[in-house]
């Protein structure tokens, strides 16, 4: 009989929904990158157009988007537009890939959230040249991803043999482009903790689900990293999910 593996679901599953509820239930994530965001968007010179660049549900969108007088939301999945649409009536939405979009207007604020997992890292520099296209003269751009050095990057990198480092992006990035772009990166720490083994498996699972898994792991093997790695001494479990915010300006 063969061993057990790990669930592999899509962002349309209902496991997918659970499991990230799991997570945010469990995780200070979201408050710490809220905090940045507000303090970011209050530092910005104009905030006329907000391009948020896999838009998702539009929930995050919505949020930003209450400081902009014009909201431009791109999202090629159709299932996950239906929620856009209703989380973010006032948006003007596209369907097209990042890569293939033209947004009406520059953007003073050019976001785009957790989005670059879903991409082929050989794809990654040309992705966010054509983010920082987008900028208007004063704007900003801000890619957000799991820091590198995270727990749970680490658990990805064990099982999956893959890694994300929006900082060699960065570098990349300004190796090319620096004389007409500025480039800096803030890490806002962030962690999960919980109580319960099951959660703390459920909220591991859901990070290995970031990436395809055609031969996912069997599920003993990631229940056995979990209690080895994640265990806080105290009979629960704390793993580090700190972010990264990748930013990008034209050169005054």
């Amino acid at each position: 009989m063969n061993a057990p593996r790990v669930t592999v679901y899509s962002s349309l599953d209902s496991q997918y929904h659970h499991a990230f509820q799991v997570f945010l239930d469990h995780t200070d994530q979201k408050t710490k990158a809220l905090a940045w965001l507000e303090n970011r968007l209050a530092s910005l010179p104009e905030r006329r157009v907000l391009i948020d660049a896999g838009a998702g549900t539009g929930q995050l969108t919505a949020w930003v988007g209450a400081s902009f007088e014009r909201v431009i939301a791109i999202e090629p999945n159709a299932s996950l537009r239906e929620d856009l649409r209703k989380n973010c009536p006032r948006a003007d939405i596209s369907g097209d890939l990042i890569l293939a979009a033209q947004p009406a207007l520059p953007g003073d604020f050019v976001l785009c959230s957790h989005v670059f997992y879903y991409l082929e890292a050989d794809q990654w520099l040309a992705h966010l040249e054509k983010l920082a296209s987008w900028l208007s003269e004063r704007g900003v751009l801000a890619v957000a991803l799991q820091n590198s050095g995270t727990d749970c990057q680490r658990m990805i990198q064990h099982f999956l043999q893959q890694r994300f480092d929006l900082a060699a992006l960065g570098r990349e990035f300004e190796q090319r482009h620096g004389n007409a772009f500025e480039v800096q990166i803030d890490t806002v720490e962030a962690w999960i903790a919980t109580p319960a083994f099951a959660e703390a498996y459920i909220i591991a699972e859901f990070m290995l689900n970031l990436l395809p898994m055609p031969n996912p792991p069997e599920r003993q093997a990631v229940e056995d990293y979990v209690r080895k790695h994640f265990q806080d001494g105290q009979g629960g479990y704390r793993f580090s999910c700190h972010q990264d915010f990748l930013q990008v300006q034209r050169r005054k």
